[in-house]
Formats: C-alpha cells, sequence, structure tokens
C-alpha cells in the first residue's frame, strides 16, 4: 500500500501540496485531462522544476485570466481571486463532473470543511453568503487537484507531520488579520492536528485550503511510522518570501516491510504466540493487519484445538525484538489474549534490495535475492495482479515476460 508523508515544516497550501506531487511523480498532462473534467475555465496552470535554498522541487501555480483578476485577495492565501461562487455552486460543478465519486466525495467534504469555519467567523449561515477561499477559482483547481493526484499516484494513506505556521498579522481584502488567520483558527476548533508557530516568520504559512485537505484526509499524524519505506522525497515550493526554505516535503512511502534493503546473512528474531478460543473472524482480521501496521515482520493464525475440544486460532507473529513489547501490547488490547508465549529465535536470511524497474508493461517492484554466492529476483503478486489486469493478460505469463525481461537486461 503506497502511503504519502507531509512534512509541513514550512507550512501547508494548496499549491504547495500539488508541487509536492509533481515532484514526487504526478504526470502534469494526465493531470490536467482529469482536471479538465470539472469543465470550469479562466485559469492557466505553470509547473517549474526549480531550486530553492540549494533544493530542488516544483513550484505549481495557477494563473487566472485577465477577466478574473481582480476582484478580491485571499483571506489568508495573498493570491487574487475571482468572487462569486458560493458552496453550493462548488459542489454543483464538483458532483456534475465526470471525476471519480471518491475525489468528489473528499474534494466536497474539504469546501464544506472550509465553508462552515468562514461562515463561522463572519457570522453567516453558509448559503448567505459568498467565500473567498470556497469561490476562488485556483482554490478549486487546488482542492480538486489534489485528490486527482492521490488517485493518479493511487496513494491510499496520509500521514502529516505538524503543521508549523508562521505569527504576526496579515494584510487581506478585510483588513489586517491576525496569523493563524481566523478560518485556520476556527478549524482548529476540536480537532486533532498537531500545530505550532515559528516566532521568526511574520507572515501566514498555512492557508485555509492546507488545513482544509489536511485536516479532512489526514487520520494519522506524528511521525514516519515504523512500518513504511520511504521510496521517494519531494518539495513543492511557497511562492512566500519567508527568510527560510518555504516548501512542503513529502515522502512516498510503500508498507511492505519485505521491501526493505537487508545486507545481513543472519539475524535475531522474536515469535509472539498466543491462543484464542472466542474471537470472530472479522475481529481475528481486523488485529493482523494492526499488527502489520505496527511493524510485525508477518502474521499469521493456525487452527488448534483446545481444551474441552474446543476449536480455536493460534495468532503467531514475527518481530525484531526491540518492537516486542508495542506488539504485545497490542495483542492484549486488541484481543481477550491474557498470556502470550515468545521465543527468541536466530534466522538466516537472504540479502535483498529493491529496485523499481520500468517495463513495457508498467513499472513493478523487483527484489534482489542472495546468499552464499546464490541469487534470484522476486515480484510483488499485488502488482503483478493490477499490471496483469490492465495489460489483459494472465498473472502467469505476465511474470514470465518479465522475469525474461528482467534476465535479458
Amino acid at each position: 500500500m503506497k502511503s504519502l508523508y507531509l512534512d509541513p515544516f514550512s507550512g501547508v497550501s494548496g499549491n504547495m501540496l500539488l508541487g509536492t506531487l509533481f515532484d514526487l511523480g504526478l504526470n502534469f498532462e494526465a493531470f490536467k485531462q482529469e482536471l479538465a473534467k470539472l469543465g470550469i475555465a479562466g485559469y492557466e496552470l505553470t509547473l517549474t522544476k526549480t531550486t530553492k535554498s540549494a533544493i530542488k522541487g516544483h513550484l505549481f501555480e495557477v494563473v487566472l485570466n485577465d477577466e478574473f483578476k481582480g476582484h478580491h485577495a485571499d483571506e489568508g492565501a495573498g493570491k487574487i481571486h475571482h468572487h462569486g461562487r458560493n458552496l453550493a455552486t462548488i459542489e454543483g460543478i464538483i458532483n456534475d463532473s465526470a471525476l471519480s465519486e471518491y475525489i468528489k466525495k473528499a474534494a466536497c467534504m474539504v469546501f464544506e470543511e472550509i465553508a462552515k469555519a468562514e461562515a463561522q467567523v463572519h457570522d453567516k449561515k453558509i448559503d448567505e453568503i459568498h467565500f473567498h477561499e470556497v469561490g476562488a477559482i485556483d482554490s478549486i483547481v487546488d482542492v480538486v487537484g489534489f485528490f486527482i493526484g492521490l488517485e493518479l499516484l493511487k496513494i491510499e494513506k496520509v500521514i502529516c507531520g505538524t503543521l508549523v505556521d508562521g505569527t504576526g498579522t496579515i494584510k487581506v481584502a478585510h483588513g489586517v488579520m491576525p496569523v493563524p488567520v481566523p478560518a485556520v483558527m476556527q478549524m482548529r476548533m476540536n480537532s486533532e492536528v498537531p500545530f505550532r508557530q515559528r516566532e521568526d516568520v511574520l507572515t501566514e504559512l498555512v492557508t485555509p485550503t492546507g488545513f482544509g485537505i489536511v485536516k479532512c484526509i489526514t487520520k494519522e499524524f506524528g511521525g514516519i511510522p515504523d512500518n513504511l519505506i520511504v521510496e521517494q522525497v519531494g518539495y513543492g515550493f511557497g511562492t512566500r518570501e519567508t527568510g527560510s526554505l518555504n516548501a512542503l516535503r513529502g515522502c512516498l512511502c510503500n508498507s511492505l516491510l519485505s521491501n526493505q534493503r537487508v545486507t545481513q546473512e543472519q539475524d535475531q528474531i522474536i515469535l509472539i504466540e498466543t491462543n484464542l478460543d472466542d474471537i470472530t473472524g472479522e475481529e481475528l482480521a481486523d488485529v493482523m493487519q494492526v499488527l502489520l501496521e505496527k511493524g510485525a515482520k508477518d502474521v499469521w493464525t493456525e487452527p488448534i484445538i483446545m481444551k474441552k475440544g474446543r476449536p480455536a486460532y493460534k495468532l503467531c507473529l514475527l518481530a525484531a525484538p526491540a518492537k516486542s513489547d508495542e506488539l504485545v501490547k497490542v495483542l492484549f488490547e486488541k484481543t481477550t489474549s491474557i498470556g502470550v508465549r515468545q521465543q527468541l529465535m536466530d534466522r538466516k536470511i537472504m540479502q535483498r534490495s529493491v529496485k523499481v524497474v520500468r517495463t513495457k508493461f508498467g513499472n513493478i517492484h523487483v527484489k534482489y535475492l542472495a546468499y552464499d554466492g546464490f541469487s534470484k529476483i522476486s515480484l510483488e503478486h499485488d502488482e503483478l495482479v493490477d499490471l496483469a489486469r490492465k495489460n489483459r493478460v494472465a498473472v502467469s505469463e505476465l511474470r514470465d515476460r518479465i522475469t525474461e525481461f528482467l534476465q535479458n537486461n
């Protein structure tokens, strides 16, 4: 499963989010083709590969056509916006488009979140006002575009670190506003999004669009989880001059522990087991998934017969010894277990490295394995199934053809 980790060390905005996705490999032409399904006009898109503070990344911008310029400055974003669309109009544009149901639902959720905040700040009902943030063409592109990017990159989960904003005040259409801007402060209410401010930056770093997206899409906050492997790092630049690197860093991660690079041929592993005779299949599947997410290297069950002839399951997992306490706690919290067995084992393993290989069928992760002079390769079955479906060939045939390609190249 692909995950996106956001490191908002210099805040977050809509264009920074999209710049990050482009730096992580989002195809610009494919993106524009999907965005055209919205059916709105009055703008052009620019994508610039550039360097700031000696760091390479991408700057994404929405440039409004002349007839849409000069109406209102977005509260907090510092851009020029077209004022004239309310929430109902925006949701109608999105829901009437040919975009996927996932994109429609996620984008509308973000707009509703921002709209509620703006309505509270201005003491209006949602249907009584036009929102500078919601009614802006570039905000529509940023919000809808971000979810288009997630779908095209096949990102299933977003994790975010602490959002960092500036301080002081900022001048907008309504006058001088404090930082964080009112809409952002309103969205912070009853929110678990971690947030802090930099006293050395006297301007806004977190825009309502950026905060709204993060709040609605992110279910996990903190550092990069132990079970994720960072495969690619990208930077999306902001347009403000803050006196330091103004960028959002994103990490494209893979949840497959088997994709970790391994250089040794022997290590130690801990086997943890517990017997369960009063757990449903659904509950068992859920706890197995949690154990994998918490860093277990493998999890499986074995059918057993316990005392009094009761059928039961033996839940087993392998993990690094350092993960033992954390995983045992999961077993006690998520199952009816009142005791576990642990056994420290020596393990022989193959050295392993993983590369993404481009083939005529599509990109695929290839594991290169070696032990004591012997070597072989391995392919991820889920990726083979996906590519086989796209290329309309049998999985077995595709495996053979990719293996042949790898052996000859």
